[in-house]
């Protein structure tokens, strides 16, 4: 079997920040091939036209098939890591169940802010509170976080402000937050797994959500699907220009917003 010599998230993050340039590498190639005259009418250019022909449709192919296995190897590494950390986790056993390790555990996270009423959401639905703990939608049974549980019930954070950066990057709408994770919990691939949670701050773009130019005035509710479903309304931060046509029902100010959630509030 293969294995890698860094963790399947790094190499994630890493092919999804080349297939970022992949146009570029594509307008490279092009551009190459025009100044070595493959596309002008010379009569002995340094490279020929059939020449660039055959290495752009051999790019286009190997290009997607690279990324496609890449995915595929990435995704069976983190599968078996995923599996050998549920082993380790069953394995644990302790004299005293009242004794058990304690670590400090916190980190960051992405999440949405939705509804009429502003609410944080997770990035799989789940909303929560500033200050909240966790529930099993599988089991109510469940006190989270159970490490068989088949809905991984808990709160999870990263551990490394790079990985939820990178979330963030791929993930549009969304903010940053900082949290303090309490209760039981346990260590998963590069974060933390929890019972309960605190929001010690939402971390907001220095620049408009929409026009990525002007700094940041105003949250407003930027769309409203499902009619007369209030969850489907997100939140975003705007300058004061992209956010001025919003009516006043629909726009808050970082203050608002800070006292409706219950979280401070802090640019980057």
């Amino acid at each position: 079997m293969f294995t890698f010599l860094v963790k399947p998230s790094e190499l994630k993050q890493r092919l999804i920040k080349v297939i970022r340039f992949y146009p570029v590498i594509a307008l490279v190639v092009l551009g190459l091939a025009y100044l070595l005259g493959a596309f002008t009418k010379q009569a002995h250019p340094i490279i020929s036209q059939d020449a660039v022909i055959t290495m752009l449709y051999i790019f286009i192919a190997i290009g997607p098939l690279f990324v496609i296995v890449g995915f595929i190897l990435i995704g069976l590494a983190s599968d078996r890591e995923r599996n050998r950390a549920s082993l380790a986790t069953g394995r644990l056993a302790y004299e005293d169940p009242f004794s058990l390790p304690s670590e400090q555990m916190g980190g960051y996270k992405v999440v949405s802010i939705t509804g009429a009423k502003p609410t944080l959401t997770g990035l799989t639905g789940d909303i929560y509170k500033a200050d909240d703990t966790a529930r099993c939608t599988n089991n109510p049974d469940h006190v989270p976080p159970v490490a068989e549980c088949e809905c991984e019930c808990g709160f999870y954070a990263f551990k490394n402000i790079k990985d939820a950066k990178f979330e963030l990057s791929i993930t549009p709408g969304v903010f940053l937050i900082e949290v303090d994770l309490f209760g039981v919990g346990f260590e998963y691939g590069e974060g933390y797994r929890a019972e309960a949670q605190v929001v010690r701050k939402l971390i907001t773009p220095s620049r408009c959500m929409r026009c990525k130019t002007l700094p940041v005035k105003n949250f407003v509710k930027r769309y409203h699907l499902g009619y007369f479903d209030e969850t489907w309304w997100q939140w975003q931060i705007r300058c004061a220009l992209c956010s001025s046509t919003f009516k006043d029902q629909d726009r808050l100010t970082v203050s608002e917003m800070s006292r409706e959630l219950h979280i401070l509030i802090k640019g980057r």
